[in-house]
């Protein structure tokens, strides 16, 4: 068998710069990085699915999301094989959606595809109307059919027919004469007397209950398939609305309630945002620092790191960025029972607006999850993971690799300051966006140029503020724990936060939340001195901590 040789240098170089491209928007760079890649990408999907058919229809559905996602792509080396793992995430839903109900080799026999039949706002192929049009091609040949193909068409009309419950007599009317005898919106309103504009809005609404009954319907049967058998678990977690109060940073507030459920309930909300990161970040918004800042980075990798040094793994379905699919909402259902039921919490994005919350307890017989968050407590419908006002989905469960009661300072600061040191200079964040040292620049841009929002500044600098309060508390901590050389670049760097505090401090006066200021000049001149003296705080205690961390 030959084998198969690497890119040359100069391919590898042009690949990067096709990707660097395809990051900035440019759609033509991404058709030439489909081109060299798409035989293998059809390839990994074929192994999976086997018919070419149906891999053809994974290839398409992976590019799509990859060309909507590849601005969050952080290292363009690494293109291929994020590539080919959206692919192989594509080709086994198809490959379990197929052995759940049958249902993709019956659409595929069913005949041509529809005009708008591609991946709807949510990813998902297969929408309402193509499955209905595939199914109304089909009765022309139902006695040519095998008994199989006619068994699974009948258990389609079954389950379809199943999800209108839901719609009332006049909408059912209407959605059965459009769907199934496939009348045309203009000959229904000559048949009823309605409008044709008042024909399309009935049909559309009916179309989004009807999809609402579907997700609905996915995740009960996932729930029934899953092996978790308890029907409701209430863990004995009962935060204070202080525990929300007390930090700005929603997922730093979620780590430390999972911590404290795993047992480790002596680390405080200050050392958990110091070894997890999230007392030293900064990231906004570049031309105009808006609300969306804060929240606008990779969580992924900062995720892991920083609950690695925590010493916990994770798990989580999600990425935050799109309405999810319906498969996406069961796993994320999935993941979040099973860890319950462990007696661990998971956090979830979107529960209570653009911040995390807790998930700490479900009852199958209401299918609903109990959830705490900063506005207090909530029931939340297993559906509706991913699909509140946000409309994005990120479900994480903790997972406990070490028995210490805290994070061993000696091992884990010099991993945390590498952390850091990436995050301080060069972290790869999304397009529009800066992070880090970079993120100061930025808003003295805005600033100067008189762009800045003043609720999303307002906002912005809260969290910036609050965040390194808990960075000068986590390195006194640690200053108390230490002597010598150690001791000194400690406290060097706690001085330098410490000065970057009482900025970020007076900041805030000058823009209060939420009522926000729009800054007159004098203001907006005093804002920029306040971030040029934050900088230098910042870069001098990015620089000690680097000195520490040589000391290990």
């Amino acid at each position: 068998m030959e084998r198969e040789l690497g890119p040359t240098e100069e391919e590898r170089r042009r690949q990067v710069g096709l990707t660097e491209r395809a990051r900035a928007g440019d759609a033509e760079a991404f058709g030439e990085l489909v081109g060299l890649h798409r035989q293998r990408a059809f390839r990994i999907a074929r192994k999976i699915v086997h018919d070419p058919y149906a891999a053809e229809d994974v290839v398409q559905d992976a590019l799509c999301r990859a060309f909507l996602h590849i601005d969050r792509l952080a290292d363009v080396d690494r293109f291929v094989p994020w590539l080919s793992r959206i692919v192989r995430n594509q080709a086994l839903m198809a490959r379990r959606s197929e052995q759940r109900a049958g249902r993709i080799r019956f659409l595929a026999d069913a005949g041509g595809r529809p005009p708008g039949d591609e991946p709807d706002a949510s990813g998902e192929r297969g929408d309402l109307d193509g499955m209905l049009y595939r199914l109304t091609r089909s009765q022309g040949r139902e006695g040519t059919a095998d008994p199989e193909r006619e068994l699974i068409r009948r258990e389609f009309y079954t389950a379809v027919h199943g999800m209108l419950h839901s719609l009332s007599s006049r909408e059912r009317e209407l959605f059965e004469a459009h769907f199934f005898s496939q009348l045309t919106p203009s000959e229904i309103a000559a048949l009823s007397g309605m409008t044709e504009a008042n024909v399309y809005k009935t049909l559309s609404r009916s179309k989004a209950k009807v999809k609402e009954e579907r997700i609905r319907h996915y995740v009960r049967e996932r729930m029934d398939d899953d092996d978790v058998r308890h029907a409701r678990v209430a863990l004995p977690i009962r935060p204070d609305p202080k525990d929300w109060s007390s930090g700005a940073d929603s997922a730093a507030v979620c780590f430390r309630l999972m911590m404290q459920a795993a047992g480790q309930a002596g680390i405080g909300l200050s050392e958990t945002m110091g070894w997890s990161g999230h007392a030293f970040r900064l990231s906004v918004e570049r031309r105009r620092i808006d609300v969306s800042g804060p929240s606008m980075y990779y969580w992924e990798p900062v995720f892991e790191r920083g609950l690695d040094r925590l010493g916990f793994g994770m798990r989580h379905v999600g990425d935050g960025g799109i309405p999810p699919t319906a498969y996406m909402v069961g796993e994320a259902a999935a993941l979040a029972r099973r860890s319950i039921a462990s007696g661990m919490p998971v956090m979830a994005w979107g529960i209570f607006g653009p911040e995390f919350a807790l998930l700490h307890g479900y009852d199958d017989e209401r299918q609903s999850f109990v959830s705490t968050g900063r506005s207090g407590l909530r029931h939340v419908p297993y559906d509706r993971l991913g699909r509140g006002a946000d409309d994005g989905l990120f479900v994480l469960a903790a997972v406990r690799r070490s028995r210490a009661v805290r994070p061993d300072p000696d091992r884990e600061t010099p991993r945390l300051v590498a952390d850091l040191l990436g995050h301080a200079y060069g972290e790869r964040t999304f397009v529009g966006y800066a992070a880090g040292l970079g993120a100061i620049d930025a808003w003295i841009e805005a600033m100067r140029g008189g762009e800045a929002d003043p609720l999303g500044s307002a906002y912005c600098i809260r969290v910036a503020a609050d965040a390194r309060e808990h960075a000068v508390r986590f390195l006194r901590g640690l200053t108390s724990g230490w002597e010598g050389e150690r001791a000194r670049r400690t406290f060097e760097a706690e001085g330098r936060y410490y000065e970057s505090a009482g900025c970020w401090a007076r900041l805030a006066g000058l823009f209060p939340f939420p009522e926000g200021r729009s800054p007159d000049r004098e203001t907006a001149a005093e804002a920029v001195r306040l971030l040029e003296t934050i900088r230098d705080c910042e870069e001098a205690g990015v620089e000690a901590l680097e000195k520490l961390a040589r000391q290990f």
